[in-house]
């Protein structure tokens, strides 16, 4: 799979580490509840930019840290083990549609993040779950600057522009 047919892809998981002698894969889930990923049968693993490999799941369970799953020709530690860091690929047609005001995070990623007042905060670099909500770390000339993703602060996502206005609140 070249990087030229990657551009329906979207990120939503990555595997940390062998589980057992058996070529079981521990995985980070990326997806809202962490068994979701469990329903794509067909994975693309590989880094950003490629080269992609196709698996097909064979088997997946939840467990406290994540999920432990088999991949279709992953037999033993070794195979498993060297397939640990890679990130999990699905193609964006397989992912469920989102109401108007959901989005998913990879598409928010690189978009301007603007105050409601005009001014250019950054480019939205992450996001990342706290207990209490969303957060995303925006570039600001160089700097870290974190802004809750929540319905008070966020005001309008742009998909088509590429921009998130935010209202700043003291102290932000």
């Amino acid at each position: 799979m070249t990087e030229s047919e990657n551009i329906d892809l979207l990120v939503v998981g990555r595997l940390v580490g062998s589980h057992g002698v058996r070529g079981e894969l521990k995985v980070n889930s990326f997806t809202e509840q962490k068994e979701d990923l469990l329903n794509f049968p067909d994975w693309i693993l590989g880094l950003k930019g490629g080269p992609y490999k196709s698996y097909t799941l064979v088997s997946g369970r939840g467990n406290a840290k994540g999920l432990i799953v088999r991949l279709s020709g992953v037999d033993d530690r070794e195979t498993a083990q060297a397939l640990s860091g890679n990130d999990i690929w699905v193609p964006r047609s397989q992912l469920p549609d989102l109401d108007d005001d959901q989005y998913y995070w990879n598409d928010l990623i690189g978009m301007m993040v603007v105050s409601e007042d005009g001014e250019e905060l950054g480019r939205l670099q992450h996001l990342f779950e706290t207990g209490a909500n969303d957060v995303m770390s925006v570039d600001s000339q160089g700097e870290e600057r974190l802004i809750p993703f929540t319905q008070e602060i966020v005001l309008n996502v742009d998909v088509a522009n590429k921009v998130v206005m935010v209202r700043l609140l003291p102290g932000m």
